[in-house]
């Protein structure tokens, strides 16, 4: 009996330490946005979605840094595309209290099912808070940009036909 009570306690505090979030924003819009306001321990957070035909991420996350109350130390944003059997790790960046809101640009060419996943650990007094958003762009086709190429030649090659005559 005292075996069980003690293995009880033990998962007992260590699933207190340990905080997982999932949420899902589903298709990913023009600007999803995240946060998590953790108690002390390890932060193992997951932003799902599903990206599109032709567009990349910019994502930044910020840390509210006051070490004595709120604080988190080693934050760290990867990303992962889903593929099935083992997931396709893409990239990743470090932030944390001092970093401030630095973006980060990933070049996705497949549509499919991705996710971040942030991780760190809460060592303020009250634990840790971050924010996370993620922005889509549009990546021109290859056609659109030789448009685009050829009609800055014509107008230049206009231009100065104009300016010789």
């Amino acid at each position: 009996m005292g075996l069980k009570f003690l293995a009880v306690a033990i998962a007992s505090v260590l699933a207190f330490n340990a905080h997982a979030n999932t949420t899902d924003w589903g298709n990913h819009g023009t600007l999803e946005l995240g946060s998590n306001l953790s108690e002390p321990g390890d932060i193992n957070d997951i932003f799902s979605f599903v990206l599109g035909e032709g567009s990349s991420v910019v994502s930044s996350a910020v840390a509210l840094g006051s070490p004595g109350l709120l604080n988190i130390e080693n934050g760290m944003v990867k990303l992962y595309k889903e593929t099935g059997i083992e997931d396709a790790f893409l990239g990743s960046y470090a932030f944390d209290g001092t970093t401030g809101s630095t973006f980060h640009t990933f070049d996705l060419s497949a549509p499919g099912a991705y996710y971040y996943n942030v991780v760190g650990q809460a060592t303020g007094g009250f634990g840790g808070f971050y924010s996370l958003s993620s922005a889509t762009t549009a990546v021109p086709e290859p056609t659109t940009l030789a448009l685009m190429l050829a009609g800055l030649v014509a107008t230049g090659s206009m231009y100065r036909r104009r300016r010789q005559s």
